[in-house]
Formats: structure tokens, sequence, C-alpha cells
């Protein structure tokens, strides 16, 4: 059974090796341009939901302040 683990480790290893050296030996000048990041805003994920309520409380108090600037109320 050690025999059985070690032959896997070994052919794992070859495995390994063989496909870096692969990786390594490719052109890399033949691969597309990445394209530049840009800053536009997401969707909110459903696992970040707190940080999107809290966006959305703040965009609602600029627009509140908004429309009181432009009714000139002042408080």
């Amino acid at each position: 059974m050690r025999y059985f683990i070690v032959v896997g480790l070994i052919a794992l290893g070859i495995v390994f090796l063989r496909q870096k050296s692969q990786e390594s030996s490719r052109d890399h000048t033949s691969l597309p341009p990445k394209p530049e990041a840009t800053l536009t805003p997401r969707p909110a994920s459903e696992h970040d939901w707190a940080k999107s309520a809290i966006d959305r409380a703040q965009e609602v108090k600029k627009q509140v302040k908004r429309e009181r600037a432009s009714n000139d109320v002042a408080y």
C-alpha cells in the first residue's frame, strides 16, 4: 500500500513539473492585451447587502439635501 502512495506522489510531481515547464515555455507575446480597469460602479451582490444599504442611505440623504436646497427650505 505504501508503494502505491509513493508511486502516486512521484507521478503527481512529474505531472506538476511538466505543466509548469510547458506554462513557462509558452510565448506570452501572442496573448491579447488585458483590458484596462474601469471605475464603474458594480451592482451590489447578495452577500454585500449591508454595504449597499449604507450606500443607499447616503444617496437618499444627498437627494433630500438637494431637494431641500432647490425648494429653499433651510434645516
